[in-house]
């Protein structure tokens, strides 16, 4: 499989899970997974369709792959709000407020440094 087939099963990945396809979703997570066993991104969209699919248990073993690997910005804000979801529904409830914190760390960052670079203020931003 090259590159841009990745690409093209990531994003109808991802939309299957915006429309609410989470067993298709799940399937195509899969088949990346079998290609792709160490990339953050699929391990994440695999995680969203076990977690929608009701597999928590199972999306926390793929999260925890992700451990300390290094990630893009935008991947490692989700990997800690996915990972909040994920291990608050199975009752890890101080897990889940740490991986909360860390996400709005990382958010609070990213609007400070575009407002450094000249965007708008924290409250424009947010609105």
């Amino acid at each position: 499989m090259d590159k841009s087939q990745r690409e093209f099963l990531l994003i109808l990945s991802y939309l299957y899970i915006r429309y609410g396809k989470y067993d298709e979703a799940l399937l195509l997570h899969r088949g990346l997974h079998e290609f792709f066993q160490n990339d953050s991104e699929i391990l994440i969209g695999l995680s969203a369709s076990l977690y929608f699919t009701s597999r928590p248990l199972e999306a926390i073993q793929h999260l925890e792959k992700l451990d300390g690997v290094e990630m893009s910005g935008q991947m490692e804000k989700l990997f800690f709000l996915l990972r909040s979801h994920v291990t608050w529904s199975v009752g890890r409830d101080s897990d889940a407020r740490s991986d909360l914190i860390r996400y709005l760390g990382l958010e609070e960052k990213e609007i400070r440094a575009h407002e450094a670079r000249g965007g708008k203020e924290v409250e424009d931003f947010l609105a």
